[in-house]
């Protein structure tokens, strides 16, 4: 019998043993049942508003891209079912609409495309043959979903994958209220747009995850992705965790990793959220000031920014002249033009920074990683793109002496030998570091190693030789380095534009002339005080 259409209110067509070919399968209130052992071929479409009924086997089996709709009224949670469905189509099949799998579901050849349609597998429904190009395609909005009813459920295996590659997943959700509830995902190719844009190693694939008729309670999964690199994951594999996105931030709670199976487990929101792999990372928001740059009631002047800008878009630290101390944070950094660019606020950019990050010993502390940053006007430091909090790399949350410097500037740190430390983490609402706050408890002595003026802290200015120093007569001191080396011993010479021996951060070096830096050196630094000095104080 060869079956092209079924369009009836009353017609019961029963399907025994004989297998039955069909261009195509359209059920319009109609009871369509396949028997047990019986198997219903389909080279062509489906549409059906009924469920089909019966133990028997739908098998898709066309030569071209074929279309199936079992959508229930439009519900974005609700499909007829099919009771056992096979697919063996190299061309694939397309949802057109939403589609249910009551028993088993059996990949021979084929993927099946979801489109912006969710595909649902009941509670019990088994699922075979998946594999690479064999699985639920999430390529649009539609999710594939689980049905767990009204209890908790484990290991619930969704057969997603994303373009060629097989990258299933398993979901748990324990710990909440149920009705009639669902668990969904995708998998999608690539890195997370979510994801931190400075994150060098991930898998290329990602999980979106939801839940309906679920309230509360504990949402993991576990995902599973290609072993090559290139294709499986990007960058160094070991540095890769999994982490849990809630929509805000990324957390590393339920954090589990097996590169021998290419499994990643983490936890997510309640009800939605995200799973990703990626290298661990630290996320800090902290403050300084730059007394050089005249803070007034907490905000500096960007006049070194203010046009034309002579800020360099590559930084200046870890080149000659300075050399900074350079460990795990990647490359010099080189940023547009467009980051210095006027915001009119608080947040427009005063000049690059230099962040090294060590670990929370009171003595014997160990570099870990350093940075260069950028500072704003009010102080924030934050990366280089001149708005995000600054990023660390492979590194996990915890407690951390955190220094700052400058090209010209005394560096000003957390005081390690007192037990001061700032919580690093993944959240990007982490409390505020504020150098300039006098609560902070800063390593060294106000006045001495840091200014302490109107009600803020702020690092010396002064530094023109850039060592652990500030001098205006003693040895090596820097009004001469001042006068000798940057203005090359001439007296009434200048330097425009970014010197370091620019103090004042006025866009020009000079000795002499009105606003120099020999001055300000002299009676702003050093209150007037030829003899007097300012030490730098590092941990230890």
């Amino acid at each position: 019998m060869k079956l092209k259409k079924i369009h009836t209110t009353f017609l019961v067509i029963a399907i025994a043993a004989a297998n039955v070919a069909s261009a195509q399968l359209f059920i319009d209130n109609a009871t369509f049942l396949i028997e047990t052992g019986a198997t219903v071929t389909v080279q062509g479409d489906i549409t059906s508003n009924v469920s089909i009924q019966g133990a028997g086997k739908v098998l898709l089996k066309g030569t071209s891209l074929q279309n199936v709709n079992m959508n229930n009224g439009g519900a974005a949670t609700n499909a007829y079912t099919i009771p056992n469905l096979e697919i063996d189509n190299t061309a694939n099949v397309v949802l057109t609409g939403n589609c249910k799998v009551g028993t088993s579901l059996l990949f021979t050849n084929g993927k099946v495309q979801l489109g912006n349609f969710n595909f649902l597998l009941d509670a019990a429904t088994t699922v075979a043959g998946a594999a690479d190009n064999k699985f639920l395609e999430t390529n649009g909005t539609g999710f594939a979903q689980r049905n767990i009813g009204n209890a908790a459920a484990a290991n619930q295996v969704l057969p997603v994958g994303a373009g060629t590659r097989y990258t299933p997943i398993s979901l748990t959700h324990a710990g909440g209220t149920y009705a009639s509830a669902l668990l969904g995902a995708q998998a999608k190719t690539g890195k997370s747009p979510n994801s931190h844009p400075r994150v060098e190693s991930y898998a290329n694939v990602y999980w979106p995850v939801a839940t309906t008729g679920v309230t509360g309670g504990t949402f993991s999964g576990t995902g599973t992705y290609p072993p090559d690199a290139a294709p499986g994951f990007t960058g160094t594999e070991a540095d890769i965790r999994a982490m849990g996105y809630n929509g805000t931030n990324w957390s590393l709670t339920g954090e589990t990793h097996d590169f021998t199976a290419n499994t990643l487990t983490a936890q997510v929101g309640a009800n939605a959220g995200q799973i990703f792999g990626m290298n661990r990372f630290l996320l800090m928001n902290s403050k300084v000031l730059l007394q050089g740059a005249n803070p007034v009631g907490g905000v500096m002047s960007d006049g070194l920014r203010a046009a034309p800008s002579v800020i360099p878009t590559t930084e200046p630290y870890r080149g000659a002249p300075f050399n900074f101390t350079s460990l795990n944070g990647g490359v010099q950094e080189v940023v547009p033009a467009s980051v210095f660019n006027d915001l009119g606020t608080n947040n427009n950019i005063v000049d690059w920074v230099y962040l090294e990050l060590r670990n929370n010993v009171t003595t014997g502390s160990v570099l870990l990683q350093t940075r260069s940053a950028f500072v704003q006007k009010d102080g924030d430091i934050v990366d280089v793109d001149g708005t995000s909090p600054l990023y660390f790399k492979n590194l996990d949350a915890g407690d951390y002496t955190v220094t700052v410097r400058h090209r010209n500037h005394m560096a000003i740190s957390t005081n390690n030998t007192v037990g001061f430390y700032k919580n690093l983490t993944l959240s990007s609402s982490t409390p505020v570091l504020d150098f300039a706050s006098p609560a902070t408890n800063v390593l060294g002595v106000a006045n001495t190693n840091y200014v302490q003026t109107g009600g803020f802290n702020m690092m010396y200015a002064g530094n023109a030789n850039f060592n652990t120093i500030v001098n205006y007569s003693a040895l090596g001191n820097d009004r001469l380095y001042l006068l000798n080396t940057i203005l090359s011993g001439t007296s009434t010479g200048s330097v425009p534009g970014y010197s370091v021996g620019d103090l004042n951060m006025n866009k020009i070096a000079n000795y002499s002339a009105l606003g120099n830096d020999r001055l300000y050196l002299l009676n702003t630094v050093l209150a007037g005080s030829s003899v007097s000095s300012k030490n730098q104080v590092l941990p230890n």
